[in-house]
Parts: C-alpha cells; structure tokens; sequence
C-alpha cells in the first residue's frame, strides 16, 4: 500500500490487505513520514522475511525478528534489480529482535501453518 501510494500520491483501496509482518503491514498512511526523502519502497511478502529472519539466525547468530527479516529481502531484491555494483558499501539496520516471534517464524508448526515450510 505505502509503495503505491509513494509512487502516486493516491491510497488504492485495492492495495490494503492483511499481512503477517507485525508493524510493517499496517493500513494506514503514517503522518510522520516524509516521503519526499524517500527514494525507494521494496515490496516482500510476508514468507520471505519470515525465511530470511530465520537465516539470519542460522548464518549471522543474530536473533532478528520479522521486519529485519524483511529488510535482509528487500536488499536482496534491490541487489537482483542491479542497484549495487562492486563498490557498494551496503549497511543494514534490523529493527527488531525475535523474542516477539518465538510462537511464530520461530515455530516451525506456525510456520508450516502459514505455508511457509
């Protein structure tokens, strides 16, 4: 919904559903964003950042939770659509911490629920 409407100006009804990324998803517009300073929206789904949060665990030891998650796929999609080139120096900034999630993406059953295992 927020890429759409940053990329328009307009809300499209069409563009609100329900997402499973607890803060992210949120239907709204918020006030407090300056979205002229924004350059770029990536969208992805709810799955990928569930799989990607439990990456990070697997691989980094860092215990993330759902929005960082998000944020390791979104900067995936951005490396796959070229945004970086050798001599990118990318920082990314996981806003959350998994203790939220453990009855969730830490859950293989609430995962295997969801369809993401």
């Amino acid at each position: 919904m927020l890429k759409k409407y940053h990329e328009t100006g307009k809300l499209d009804p069409k563009e609100i559903k329900p997402y499973k990324i607890e803060g992210l998803g949120k239907n709204l517009i918020p006030t407090a964003t300056d979205f002229d300073i924004i350059d770029v929206y990536e969208k992805v789904t709810d799955k990928e950042a569930a799989l990607a949060s439990r990456e990070i665990v697997r691989r980094e030891g860092i215990f993330p939770g759902y929005t960082s998650g998000a944020v390791l796929q979104a900067t995936r999609q951005y490396n796959t659509l070229g945004m970086f080139d050798d001599d990118s120096f990318v920082v990314l900034i996981f806003p959350d911490h998994g203790s939220r999630y453990m009855n969730k993406i830490y859950s293989d059953s609430w995962m295997k629920k969801q369809g993401f295992l």
